[in-house]
């Protein structure tokens, strides 16, 4: 089976910054009392949006303020600590090169907000492959991953449904949601070392590993 469109989540997937987001929580969190675990990370921050993350750690009670303010503290330090490390995953330029030319179309489905997306398409060159206009991010509008609404929103951008397309996630919550969209192939990306005994995708390390073959041309 093959299929028309590729959708790709961005953290720890096309960039591998997992350490840079953990490591600015880890400053913003300590500022307010907080320290978490790396196994507490995994679960209560990766694949997920700023407010579903702060709210996890801090309570439902905490105010749409306090979780803006929180949150442009956490990006803002993430930003300065990944502003001289901006490198796409290792053999991702090749496989957008390849799905470009073969007129097969892309997109991003990411949990970041547009102060992070604006920041990755002025300095990593992703207006080369990628219309930001397209891109399904953090908005406020939908519900953040496990939930399926990213990627839903993704594939209409493009005309099609999940099923149509081959997702790349990285994180348990992508995964799920994903799935929870009738994604119609996922690849695991292992940016971090993790097991993902519980999923049954192929998982791949380098974009060359991914099969051509799967895309409709």
């Amino acid at each position: 089976m093959t299929f028309k469109a590729a959708i790709f989540d961005f953290n720890g997937t096309l960039f591998w910054d997992t350490k840079f987001h953990d490591s600015a929580f880890d400053i913003m969190l300590l500022q307010h009392g907080v320290k978490l675990s790396d196994v507490e990370k995994r679960t209560k921050i990766h694949g997920k949006t700023n407010p579903i993350i702060m709210r996890g750690i801090f309570g439902e009670a905490i105010t749409d303020t306090e979780v803006e303010k929180m949150s442009n503290e956490k990006e803002l330090i993430y930003r300065q600590l990944c502003v001289n490390d901006l490198q796409l995953a290792p053999g991702a330029e090749d496989l957008f090169n390849y799905l470009v030319k073969k007129e097969i179309p892309i997109n991003i489905a990411t949990s970041a907000d547009i102060e992070n997306l604006n920041f990755y398409f002025q300095n990593m060159h992703l207006k080369k492959w990628f219309s930001i206009e397209n891109v399904a991010y953090d908005n406020g509008s939908f519900r953040g991953k496990p939930f399926p609404d990213v990627f839903i929103t993704a594939a209409a951008k493009m005309g099609l449904t999940p099923h149509e397309t081959v997702i790349f996630e990285d994180s348990f919550a992508g995964i799920q949601a994903a799935e929870q969209a009738g994604a119609g192939k996922i690849y695991i990306v292992n940016s971090n070392n993790n097991c993902f005994n519980q999923f049954s995708h192929q998982i791949i390390s380098h974009f060359d590993e991914v099969d051509r073959g799967v895309f409709t041309i």
